[in-house]
């Protein structure tokens, strides 16, 4: 491993383990909702992209279709998403967010802007796009990966 690769481990290590330990201490929609973290990411792709069918949320978590249903159908029952049949498509489902559903979602991406304002805090205004910049082109490289 390069010294670089050790010192960013390093790093990630500390900012991992400062969150999780700070976490339950930190009133936030994360904890009040008790979501696990493929819930939240299904929010997500939900969320931005409305009507989306499971296979598609399969695709983008990386799981069998089996594994997303399951995860649809723990939403539907905690009234976040509705699944409904499109027109001209009876085999397909279509998912939303249901008012709960954007609500949740609305308190859970305000609770993650904030720590990513907390952690942009850290560095030097002239540092923070370029900080930005290199994190979404690691993020677009390990998506690319899949």
């Amino acid at each position: 491993m390069t010294d670089a690769a050790s010192d960013l481990q390093a790093a990630v290590a500390v900012i991992s383990r400062v969150l999780k330990i700070t976490e339950p201490a930190i009133q936030t929609a994360h904890g009040d909702l008790k979501l696990a973290p493929s819930d939240i990411q299904s929010l997500r792709f939900i969320a931005e992209h409305p009507g989306c069918m499971a296979s598609a949320l399969a695709d983008h978590l990386g799981v069998v279709p089996t594994t997303a249903t399951s995860i649809v159908d723990r939403l539907v029952k905690r009234d976040f998403v509705h699944r409904a049949r499109p027109e001209g498509n009876r085999r397909a489902i279509a998912l939303t967010l249901t008012a709960a559903g954007r609500d949740a979602f609305t308190r859970i991406d305000a609770d993650e802007k904030a720590t990513m304002t907390l952690m942009l805090d850290a560095l030097p205004q002239a540092d923070r796009a370029a900080f930005v910049t290199a994190m979404e082109r690691i993020a677009a490289h390990l998506s690319s990966m899949r």
